[in-house]
């Protein structure tokens, strides 16, 4: 199998996908943005803020978000979208694409981890309004690669322990047990215990998900 992480331009395509959910997102009317996303608590909008607030920022403002949110980093995540409750939608969209060029500009992150959060993201936004983030497999697998030993960190779970991933989209495997096989992009979605995909998995593994 070739180095899937390699093989993406993780700080472009990373712009390229905080350029297509600010067009998404901004095209949508008032009851979609208020619509509830996959995140509990969130609506689309306070997605879109989430995605705003991290290409914004910087590593000091961030720890000050963690400082201020108690040391709690998912209350902390939670304040500092929400802080941004009163900013109009087409605002926040145009300030994702300026920040995502922005950091294009200045180098950026080039680790497939950040790619994810706008990755897995993207998918909490739109997939409950019935659309689906454009992303190729090959992108999808490099955010897996980086997800897979950090998910219980990151989302306080991991469902794919004790199970073999299978892609059915391209040629990547990991893990061993059950086998529970999908598109890339649904492998990832399950490693980031987004339990709404099952409906888009099979194999032996799903069961007890």
């Amino acid at each position: 199998m070739i180095d899937v992480v390699e093989a993406v331009e993780v700080r472009q395509e990373t712009a390229r996908l905080r350029h297509v959910l600010a067009d998404r997102i901004e095209s949508l009317d008032r009851t979609a943005w208020n619509a509830s996303s996959w995140c509990e608590g969130w609506r689309v909008r306070d997605v879109l803020a989430h995605l705003v607030r991290n290409a914004e920022a910087s590593s000091l403002s961030l720890l000050g978000d963690v400082v201020r949110g108690g040391f709690r980093p998912d209350y902390s995540m939670d304040k500092a979208a929400k802080r941004l409750k009163g900013v109009p939608v087409p605002e926040l969209a145009d300030r994702l694409r300026k920040a995502a060029d922005e950091q294009l500009r200045t180098g950026g992150s080039s680790k497939a981890f950040g790619m994810g959060d706008v990755l897995v993201h993207s998918c909490d936004a739109l997939r409950p309004l019935g659309q689906d983030i454009d992303a190729t497999p090959t992108v999808a697998a490099a955010v897996l690669g980086a997800y897979w030993g950090r998910a219980r960190i990151v989302v306080h779970a991991a469902p794919h322990r004790r199970r073999r991933l299978v892609a059915t989209d391209l040629d990547w495997a990991r893990g061993s047990g059950p086998e529970v096989s999908g598109r890339a992009i649904d492998l990832v979605l399950l490693v980031a215990n987004r339990r709404q995909v099952l409906p888009c998995l099979e194999g032996p593994g799903v069961d007890g998900l």
